[in-house]
């Protein structure tokens, strides 16, 4: 495990990104850096939570298992996010399980310290608050999404999460490289996999994406 010796880390993440450079540098100093490989386990449910975690590269997911040792995945993380932050001001089991999703490069904050410094910031603390608060909005949205919504609209939504956050834009619409299998992508939106081939194939037949492959779809222009 290496120390970053830089800031790019630390102000990757929206709630830190504006602090002045003095609390920046704080951050920074205690920081340290972390290489994963695809499937390596950054942590395990049930583990005591130590660091609270940001993404410095790559792709994290975090899901949760059953006793039969089926994976429901709760979120796909991407650059810049942070995560494992519950654990902050008490000593408690993680909920859910971290793992990189191809090779990712992690940096991790002592929550002990992170806590001593979030204390003498009311700044920093707020922006933590209003953090998980949107968080939490947001898992909310999903499970009334799950809940509401068919297999259809689960499926167009997803696609639209993903052009959104890695799209590349093309000549004729957004090109999205599928960061999970379609098994992954079926978690993650509370389906199979069978409906959501089945989903794909609709959308495909209607001219609104092209199927290109199975890593990469095409959501086409209007």
């Amino acid at each position: 495990m290496d120390s970053c010796n830089h800031e790019a880390c630390v102000k990757k993440v929206p709630i830190f990104s504006d602090l002045d450079h003095e609390k920046i540098s704080e951050l920074n100093n205690l920081v340290k850096q972390k290489n994963f490989k695809n499937g390596e386990l950054i942590y395990l449910e049930g583990e005591i939570g130590k660091n609270i975690y940001i993404i410095e590269s790559g792709l994290v997911k975090l899901y949760r298992s059953n006793e039969e040792g089926n994976q429901y995945i709760l979120r796909l993380l991407k650059e810049g996010d942070f995560f494992g932050e519950l654990v902050l001001f008490k000593d408690e089991e993680l909920s859910s399980s971290a793992e990189a999703v191809g090779e990712c490069t992690i940096c991790l904050l002592p929550k002990n310290e992170l806590e001593k410094l979030i204390k003498s910031s009311p700044e920093l603390s707020y922006k933590l608050l209003s953090a998980i608060t949107s968080r939490l909005n947001k898992t909310e949205n999903k499970l009334q999404s799950l809940a509401l919504e068919d297999a259809k609209e689960k499926t167009m939504r997803l696609l639209l999460e993903l052009a959104k956050e890695n799209g590349i834009k093309k000549d004729n619409g957004i090109l999205i490289n599928l960061p999970l299998s379609r098994d992954g992508l079926a978690n993650l939106i509370g389906t199979t996999q069978e409906t959501l081939s089945r989903k794909l194939s609709e959308l495909q037949k209607e001219e609104i994406i092209s199927l290109q492959g199975q890593k990469k779809i095409l959501i086409k222009n209007d």
